[in-house]
Parts: C-alpha cells; sequence; structure tokens
C-alpha cells in the first residue's frame, strides 16, 4: 500500500489504484473528476484506468467539466 495525499489528507491506496479505490480512500462522491496532481501538471483519472500511485502523490476532486 502506498500513502498518498487525498484533498489534503494523508491515506493508504494500493500501489495500482482504480479511479474507484481513490474515491473510496478520499470520500469523494461518484459525480466528481479525480484530478492527479504531478510537476508536471494535472491529469484527470479516467474510469477504467490504473494509476500506479507512489508514496506522496497528490490528489484532488473538481467538478465535472461540461462543453458548450
Amino acid at each position: 500500500m502506498a500513502t498518498a495525499i487525498i484533498n489534503g489528507r494523508r491515506v493508504q491506496v494500493p500501489d495500482v489504484a482504480t479511479i474507484e479505490d481513490i474515491r473510496k480512500a478520499g470520500g469523494i462522491d461518484k459525480g466528481r473528476s479525480v484530478i492527479r496532481r504531478t510537476r508536471e501538471g494535472n491529469f484527470v483519472v479516467r474510469p477504467g484506468e490504473e494509476v500506479t500511485v507512489k508514496d506522496g502523490e497528490v490528489f484532488a476532486d473538481a467538478p465535472p467539466r461540461i462543453k458548450g
């Protein structure tokens, strides 16, 4: 298990996590987007995507983006 920071809280997540694992650990509602923050930028974690999580990795949530 890796220690990630989700919305400012340190939580345990699997080393290879799905969006549902991150949502559950961070208490993020289903209707919100999960954002992975890195030095290269902010990236949306998509449903079905598996993320390799390292200790200290940062995630946040945001309202879904709607175009138009």
